[in-house]
């Protein structure tokens, strides 16, 4: 992976972040839900995206980008990161465009017991037994429909299932209007 960083510890816009020992690491779990992980390590390097198998080491939750931009008082992919970071406590999140209709939404990794009993308005999870296109550990920020806005810090680091709850719950209630109501 090549790295054009702008200043010291942040990649510009549509970039590949450099590879570090943590990054590596990340890379080595995610293959761990390939079902050919060196044909999906092929396709990091080569599109930038492959698709993995959810269900054993992680599971996946889909929130409309929408939902997202609203609870953060943001409206840019780009610039959720930080926000995301901070609220989600540093789990891996990556953005996906057109994945509900034209909209776009964030896709976050949690255990796959959270995913399996995930029932959040304005959010779904991805079924265990289906493919889920995943961006490569370096790619922040990339042009193209799929990236991480919050990359794998370290393996087996998933969102904990009651942050990710409330920032989905915050935007829905915002955007219905019933933010307050009791």
């Amino acid at each position: 992976m090549t790295s054009t960083d702008d200043a010291p510890g942040q990649a510009a816009v549509g970039v590949v972040a450099a590879a570090t020992d943590d990054s590596r690491a990340a890379e080595r779990w995610l293959l761990e839900a390939a079902m050919f992980p060196q044909a999906a390590k092929s396709d990091w390097a080569d599109d930038g995206t492959t698709f993995l198998l959810p269900g054993n080491l992680f599971g996946a939750i889909a929130v409309r980008a929408s939902l997202v931009h609203t609870a953060l008082l943001l409206d840019d992919p780009a610039k959720c990161g930080p926000s995301l970071r901070k609220r989600l406590r540093d789990a891996p999140v990556f953005y996906q465009e057109n994945q509900f209709g034209r909209e776009g939404a964030y896709v976050v990794l949690v255990s796959t017991d959270v995913a399996a009993q995930w029932d959040v308005p304005g959010s779904v999870a991805h079924h265990p037994g289906a493919l889920l296109e995943v961006p490569a550990p370096g790619r922040i920020r990339a042009r193209g429909p799929i990236w991480w806005v919050v990359p794998v810090g370290a393996p087996g680091q998933l969102c904990a299932p009651d942050p990710l709850a409330a920032l989905v719950k915050q935007g829905f209630d915002m955007i219905t209007g019933q933010l307050g109501r009791s």
